[in-house]
């Protein structure tokens, strides 16, 4: 990650980047992308978004996971269309964060819910593929 690059090996990540670009020149490279955050932990201003989803196009990524771990659709939408000007190729990501099998009647995370991200990802951001980001192991099999 470019956190771990920059604090703890005290390395350029794009100089890191780069190798790997140059040992696999065929293979896609992916990476995550916290939307509105970039890869850091903080929201950033939008053109920072732009601009290092433009040099991370640049250098090397062709497939960028967006997703943001509340499901804020602005924070998606925004760096779904640095990714989409960067030439990249979108995957824009649910994160599940509730069961739908057993949500009480009026629960936020029913599956109306999910259908309606899914729809704003696919016809507001232009998804090129829809993933599911299920980071506490939420989605059972009966899901």
């Amino acid at each position: 990650t470019f956190d771990v690059a920059l604090r703890f090996l005290r390395e350029c990540p794009w100089k890191r980047l780069q190798a790997l670009r140059e040992l696999v020149p065929n293979v896609p490279l992916q990476m995550l992308l916290r939307g509105a955050n970039a890869v850091g932990y903080t929201s950033y201003p939008d053109n920072v978004v732009y601009e290092f989803c433009k040099m991370a196009r640049q250098e090397g990524v062709d497939v960028f996971r967006v997703f943001d771990s509340v499901n804020y659709d602005e924070n998606l939408l925004l760096g779904m269309d640095a990714v989409h000007k960067a030439g990249g190729v979108v995957q824009g990501e649910i994160c599940y964060t509730g069961d739908v099998m057993s949500a009480e009647p009026g629960s936020k995370y029913d599956l109306d819910y999910y259908l309606k991200l899914a729809n704003t990802l696919v016809h507001k951001g232009g998804t090129h593929v829809l993933g599911i980001k299920d980071m506490a192991g939420l989605f059972s099999p009966a899901s």
